[in-house]
């Protein structure tokens, strides 16, 4: 145990060391000059700000305990953090810790519990026991981004299937980090212990003497240095300790100890460590022990804040963030003030913030048109596919350049303009970029096609070389009527269009073919009607049917027999238009019998009556037809046929043809 002298002489020495510090700053001009504030007035979700982090891209992440807060240099984007979807870690009893992985995924550890939060989707995800198919006790996130379980005295790191086990007496583990290719793994009794690849443990080490480390083995928080250093904060009853452990040499060093609560622990890229304490913060150098105290910060309208500080960060742009217990965000950079118009060349890099269809703002899983244009927040948009009607589009980017944003100057270009770098400013014509460093790109009316958008950032306008580079492709779908596959169908159509074509063009003329044969067969037709009429009232032969007067098929009759045959004809040709003319009638008005009629006409003409009587009206019909002056009903009516079909019919069986046929074949004829 460590004797109260030790102990109460250790807590002097350190409040002298302190109030040291903080005359030296006081002293001192070269402090940070301002602190801008951000808190709900500007849209962060709470006043109280738990813990920060700083994304890949450049923003700022706020855990206020109910929200997660993202800001962009323009504008905070929250996350509400429900009370169901935690966790339950029962090994954890440190402060608030936040991890980002390389899927983008915030996790957020509290005391006995942990949530997750998507930041490609701004979505809390659901955990539960069964997240990850075991019981996990505790849980950590590497410098490398790799994912660590602690089950009992079992380390396993997802997805790689390296299994770490305690060593005995270890202790409860508090961290996990990896330096080159040895993970080292930090437990509550202050030691560490390190891991080859396979799994091996290769060291053990402890700051402590004895039962020391009982003063301090509440909460642990490391962070790694540059040339092999981790740099680790531990509380506990005893107050809080500030430790570095060189992993080369395997040795420890105490670099402050102080008889408060130290909150937050950070290293900058040139190994200033800065730690967070309920009276402001420190900032060190581990190099050589100077450490300064800033406990009253300046605001930028020369009021000072005394503020206890929750948590910092330092950005890449070389600004102080620190998160606060009820004052929200303060800022500081090493740039100059506000109103300083000199230039200022700071890395900086393009945010998508926000994307626009027709004037408004996309939104993440939202339908558009039947279909989810964005599925990730816009600072992880690589690709958009429009539809045909959504061809008006603007993109907006920001940049961390929060203290002189009207200094930050843009450089983009388009396959949608010919893929030409623009640069614009503030000062730009058109106001693309406006006075708090935002810069609006619209695209409107855009053609079906494939377009490339790429856009830099800078301070400095002459300087663009190793500036980073935002990508965006985005796809204008063409309408379906003009889609490979409509365009597929459109030839399949026109082919089998001009197949059709083809195949009624050969139809048509086999039936023009058909129906010249037809009319010159009919002509042959008519022309033999013609001449069998002809020879009828010439040369007073029979001509019916299939009975000519040239010794084909007919017969010569005798005079007596002719003479019979003209009383009969001529009967049935003054009775022609009387329907209800019959053979009867016939055989009356010749003085006979019906049967003799038949006996003699079958005998000498090979018909019936019947027969014979519709062959002299389908004659005189054909006459009439010839002669011209009436239609195929009037000659029907005329010749005692009942209706023009009958007589069609008829007709067509007499002589080949119909009488409509015969009737144009004639006029055509005459004509």
């Amino acid at each position: 145990m460590v004797s109260p002298v030790s102990f109460a002489a250790r807590v002097w020495l350190s409040a002298f060391l302190l109030a040291w510090g903080v005359l030296r700053l006081e002293a001192q001009p070269g402090g940070p000059a301002t602190y801008y504030t951000l808190n709900t007035a500007n849209g962060l979700s709470s006043n109280r700000v738990l813990q920060m982090a700083q994304l890949a891209d450049g923003r700022m992440v706020a855990y206020t305990g109910g929200a997660v807060d993202v800001y962009d240099g323009q504008r905070f984007e929250t996350v509400a953090i429900g009370r169901s979807g935690w966790m339950p870690l029962p090994a954890y009893g440190g402060h608030t810790h936040l991890y980002i992985d390389s899927l983008d995924r915030l996790w957020i550890k509290e005391r006995g519990r942990m949530a997750r939060v998507s930041l490609r989707t701004m979505r809390q995800d659901t955990l539960s026991p069964g997240t990850f198919g075991r019981a996990v006790h505790d849980f950590y996130v590497d410098s490398r981004s790799g994912l660590w379980t602690v089950t009992g005295d079992t380390l396993s790191c997802l997805g790689s299937g390296l299994r770490l086990v305690s060593p005995r007496g270890a202790g409860r583990v508090q961290d996990i980090d990896v330096c080159g290719r040895v993970v080292y793994v930090f437990f509550d009794t202050g030691g560490v212990a390190g891991y080859g690849p396979s799994g091996r443990l290769l060291s053990r080490g402890s700051p402590f003497a004895g039962e020391e480390w009982r003063s301090y083995s509440s909460t642990s928080l490391v962070v790694r240095g540059a040339d092999s250093v981790f740099y680790q904060v531990r509380m506990g009853s005893g107050g809080s300790v500030l430790l570095s452990y060189n992993v080369r040499s395997a040795r420890w060093r105490r670099l402050m100890e102080c008889p408060h609560a130290l909150h937050t622990l950070i290293v900058t890229a040139a190994g200033t460590l800065y730690v967070t304490m309920p009276e402001g913060y420190m900032s060190i150098d581990p190099a050589t022990g100077r450490r300064s105290h800033y406990a009253a910060l300046r605001l930028p309208d020369g009021t000072r804040l005394a503020t206890g500080i929750n948590t910092v960060c330092h950005d890449r742009e070389g600004g102080v963030w620190l998160g606060t217990y009820d004052r929200g965000l303060l800022y500081t950079s090493p740039l100059s003030g506000l109103f300083d118009t000199s230039p200022i060349d700071i890395r900086v890099s393009p945010i998508l913030a926000s994307v626009y269809l027709h004037s408004e703002p996309l939104q993440v899983g939202k339908s558009y048109g039947g279909r989810v244009l964005m599925d990730v927040a816009p600072p992880y948009l690589r690709r958009l596919t429009l539809a045909h009607d959504q061809n008006s589009i603007a993109f907006r980017f920001s940049t961390m350049n929060y203290v002189r944003p009207r200094s930050t100057c843009y450089r983009y270009r388009c396959s949608a303009d010919g893929y030409r770098w623009h640069t614009l400013t503030a000062d730009s014509a058109g106001g693309l970029v406006d006075d708090r460093g935002a810069l609006y790109l619209p695209f409107v009316a855009l053609m079906p096609g494939d377009y490339v958008l790429e856009v830099m950032a800078s301070t400095n306008p002459g300087r663009w070389e190793g500036c980073d580079v935002r990508r965006i492709e985005f796809c204008v779908l063409p309408p379906w009527w003009l889609t490979p596959l409509a365009v597929a169908l459109y030839i399949v159509v026109a082919v089998a269009s001009l197949a059709a074509a083809f195949v009624l063009y050969g139809r048509h003329v086999r039936r023009k073919a058909a129906r010249k044969a037809r009319e010159e067969e009919l002509m042959q037709r008519v022309k033999t009607l013609t001449e069998r009429l002809s020879a009828y009232e010439g040369d007073g032969r029979v001509v019916l049917g299939e009975t000519t007067g040239d010794g084909g098929q007919g017969q010569q009759l005798s005079p007596a027999e002719a003479e019979f045959v003209s009383r009969v004809t001529a009967l049935v040709r003054q009775n022609m238009a009387n329907q209800g003319y019959t053979v009867e009638q016939l055989a009356s008005d010749l003085c006979m019998e019906r049967t003799g009629l038949y006996r003699k006409l079958t005998a000498l003409l090979d018909k019936s009556p019947v027969a014979f009587m519709r062959s002299i009206r389908l004659q005189r019909a054909a006459e009439m037809l010839a002669g011209g002056g009436r239609s195929v009903a009037e000659v029907a009516e005329a010749t005692g046929f009942g209706s023009p079909g009958y007589f069609s019919k008829c007709f067509q069986a007499e002589y080949g043809c119909r009488p409509s046929d015969y009737l144009q074949a004639e006029n055509g004829r005459k004509g």
